[in-house]
């Protein structure tokens, strides 16, 4: 049998116990340590529970687009439509905030009144 040294995210404490299920039946943990801030955790819950729930395709063009690949490129290698990447990085930049000082809409600049 395998021995998991399971640390708490927070404190990155030992004292840990196993601490019931979650509705979907991962597996909950609880911090014994007084000083913690955080009580209750999942393993491995940061990047691979976001991930999860997302679609194959979905996934794999999020990955490449971190790396660094263009919408061709992806396209290419996942033997993609172009416009289904295009869209798949719409959908992501409705989640992101766009950097300071560039606006949100681009196509649809504010019209100054003429004076007169």
């Amino acid at each position: 049998m395998a021995v998991i040294d399971i640390r708490c995210p927070q404190c990155n404490g030992r004292n840990v116990v196993r601490y019931g299920r979650q509705p979907n039946g991962r597996q909950r943990y609880l911090c014994q340590d007084p000083n913690c801030p955080r009580r209750i955790f999942l393993l491995g819950s940061s990047h691979e529970t976001a991930m999860a729930g997302m679609p194959v395709a979905m996934r794999q063009v999020l990955e490449r687009a971190l790396s660094g690949n263009d919408i061709e490129e992806i396209a290419r290698e996942l033997r993609l439509p172009a416009t289904t990447v295009a869209e798949v990085f719409q959908v992501l930049a409705r989640f992101n905030a766009p950097p300071a000082g560039v606006a949100r809409n681009p196509s649809s600049p504010r019209r100054k009144r003429a004076s007169g």
